[in-house]
Order: C-alpha cells, then sequence, then structure tokens
C-alpha cells in the first residue's frame, strides 16, 4: 500500500462490468440519498445497475460512475435521469471500506466523483443535480467542496401498518364531510399555481418545476390501491380553488405521501390524512412514508397526532452545471460571460479534472473517459 504522502492515480470513468465485484464491496460504505424515493422501490446500488442495464426504464436511467485507485474500485456515485429532463438526482455514494488511509481519502474521492458527474451531467444538456443529504459528515463535506447549494431541508417520518378493518374504498372520504377528489388531468396548471402560492421562492428558482410536475404519467384506477406500484392523486377545493393536493405513490408495500397546501386551511390535513390511510389501509409489515418541507410545520404535528414516527430530517442540494462570471466591459459595467454547457463551475478552463486526493494523493480523472456501458 502506497503511503499517507505518495501520490496515487485516481481514474474515475462508467461503471463497468469488470467493476461489480468492487461494487458488491462498497455497498455498505457510504450513504443513501433521495429518501424517501429509494425507501419506496427498496433501492440498492445493485439493483440501480441491473435495472438500467437489463430491466426497461421506469423513472429514469441509473447512471454509475466509479474511481480507481491503484487499478481497485474506491469509491462510486449513482444518479438517476429524472422524468421530464434536463436533471439528475443523486442516489448513492459509496466507499470502500477497511484499507489503510480509506475514510482520510473518502471526502476527496467523493469530491472528485461529484465532479466529475457534474461534467459528465453537463455534456448531456442535463442543467441541474439534486441531492437530498441526510446528516452531514464526510458525504456533506464532498458536496460543500463540489460546489452543491442548500436550498431547504425536510423532514421524514414513517407509519407502521396495522391490522385493518375492511377494504380500502374508491375514493378517500372523511365522515366529517370533507370531499376529496381524484385528480383530474387538467389540474395540473392549478396544482402548480398551488405550488407557487405556498413555496418560497429560493425553493421555487432551485426546484424550477413546470406545470407538467403534476401530471401523473399513469395513474391507477381509484377503485383498488393493488399491491404493484401505483400513483394516485387527491384534491380538497374550496369554491373553486383547489387548496389541498396529496399525491399517493405505491411500490409492493410501501407507500409515499407528498402534500401541497394552502396554510390557512391547515384544518383539512387531520380529515385528509385519515381519508387517505383509510384508504390505503397498510396493514402488518407496511409502511406510510411522508416527507415535511421547513415551511410546512404545521404538517409535522398532525402526522405525528395520527401515528406518524419521525425518522430524520435531510439537507436539500442542488448544483447547476453552467455559472455566469462576471468581467469589467469597456466602459467599466459588468459583463455576464456564460461557461460553456457541461464545465462545472470549479472546473472552468481545466482540460480535466485534477484534484488532491487524501493527503497529497493526486486524482487524474478522464473526463472523456465515458466508454464503458452505463
Amino acid at each position: 500500500m502506497p503511503d499517507a504522502g505518495e501520490r496515487l492515480p485516481v481514474v474515475i470513468r462508467a461503471l463497468g462490468v469488470r467493476d461489480l465485484p468492487g461494487l458488491l464491496r462498497m455497498r455498505h460504505g457510504g450513504v443513501r440519498l433521495d429518501l424517501p424515493e429509494t425507501l419506496l422501490g427498496a433501492y440498492t446500488p445493485l439493483k440501480g445497475v441491473a435495472q438500467s442495464r437489463w430491466l426497461p426504464p421506469r423513472r429514469g436511467r441509473v447512471r454509475t460512475y466509479v474511481a480507481l485507485a491503484g487499478g481497485a474500485p474506491a469509491a462510486f456515485v449513482q444518479t438517476r435521469d429524472r422524468s421530464g429532463g434536463y436533471k439528475w438526482d443523486l442516489l448513492h455514494l459509496g466507499a470502500a471500506t477497511g484499507s489503510p488511509g480509506a475514510a482520510d481519502r473518502r471526502v476527496d474521492l467523493w469530491t472528485a466523483l461529484l465532479d466529475y458527474t457534474t461534467a459528465a451531467a453537463g455534456r448531456r444538456g442535463i442543467q441541474r443535480l439534486y441531492a437530498k443529504l441526510p446528516g452531514g459528515g464526510d458525504a456533506g463535506a464532498a458536496f460543500r467542496a463540489a460546489g452543491y447549494t442548500r436550498y431547504g431541508e425536510q423532514a421524514i417520518y414513517l407509519l407502521h401498518g396495522r391490522p385493518g378493518d375492511g377494504a380500502p374504498g374508491a375514493v378517500p372520504a372523511d365522515d366529517g364531510g370533507l370531499a376529496l377528489r381524484p385528480q383530474a388531468p387538467g389540474d395540473a396548471w392549478a396544482l402548480h399555481q398551488l405550488y407557487t402560492w405556498t413555496t418560497p421562492k429560493p425553493v421555487q428558482y432551485a426546484e424550477a418545476h413546470t406545470s407538467n410536475r403534476w401530471d401523473l404519467a399513469a395513474p391507477a384506477p381509484f377503485g383498488t390501491r393493488g399491491r404493484g406500484a401505483g400513483e394516485w392523486g387527491f384534491i380538497a377545493e374550496r369554491g373553486h380553488e383547489i387548496v389541498l393536493y396529496c399525491r399517493v405513490g405505491r411500490q409492493g408495500r410501501r407507500s409515499r405521501l407528498e402534500f401541497v397546501f394552502d396554510p390557512q386551511r391547515g384544518e383539512l390535513l387531520g380529515p385528509t390524512i385519515g381519508a387517505v390511510l383509510r384508504w390505503l389501509a397498510p396493514g402488518p409489515g407496511e409502511r406510510v412514508y411522508c416527507a415535511v418541507r421547513e415551511f410546512q410545520a404545521e404538517l409535522a404535528g398532525v402526522l405525528e397526532t395520527r401515528g406518524f414516527e419521525p425518522l430524520g430530517g435531510q439537507e436539500l442540494l442542488v448544483r447547476y452545471t453552467t455559472v455566469s462570471l462576471r468581467a469589467r466591459g469597456r466602459q467599466g459595467w459588468p459583463v455576464l460571460e456564460k461557461v460553456r454547457v457541461g464545465v462545472p463551475a470549479p472546473l472552468a478552463g481545466v482540460s480535466g479534472v485534477e484534484r488532491g486526493v487524501g493527503g497529497g494523493l493526486v486524482g487524474d480523472s478522464t473526463l472523456a473517459g465515458d466508454r464503458a456501458p452505463h
């Protein structure tokens, strides 16, 4: 093994078949991102590779990039294309464990991987990369060094299913008079307006949602929740305006709730959650997740009264693949000059990725090395 001060070349490239044994060894040495989505489908790095290579993509292509130190896999990052284009979600950061100096080099390896991923995304026309990071630690340090910006936070809540009494209904309805209706194809624009009215501007700028964000690609029948994958939307209205939206996703025995609501109509949250849970009727062994944004404090309290337990919080991070540079014009006025798409800000003007890795070790990453199938 090289000494701490010895220079060790690090090559970053797309995962190849010969790297799979190394991926197996690294799968427990990192952090899972993008909760609760990766919990919903019981995601693992190996499952992501399998779905990308041999199964039809359902929620976007999974890409895996690996960093090799001394010819052996030392760290990896995995991303998924978001439906709608122009965005990637980061799913997992992994690293080798047990080898001398592995922990000391992990932050630098991850930083180099994240820089490489930004450049790879930019070459494909991707404009933004997103990460949901539970906790900080080494992963947080790597994201900061790689130029990611925090734009919010959220807490994850979990409800464990219990024996139910009766089959789920056709559409959730509350005994107290609340009427929820199924989401219709023409609701996308009104739902986007509700999001615009209730979400802080910095979050809107970072997420850059369009009305298509609220479309249901293949809504399942409301008469049955099924046991496979499905997605449904439920709407509460007052007058002719939508004031609350609940989106339910389900895969197998796991479900996810997502809420957008008018904070002045917080009294509707309790009846809505109760109605949706009666409709889902989660039995023993089933799990229901819900993410609560930092500006949805009232939702957290209602979830807890309904039996949800907090799992922890996570930071919401974004990385842009282009950056504007300020330069002085002839008359002294600032001139904005846009860097070519695909070159992340820290790498502008550099013909490759060269980053120190762990106490003087040198990263020699080949940006043009997307030759392996991924």
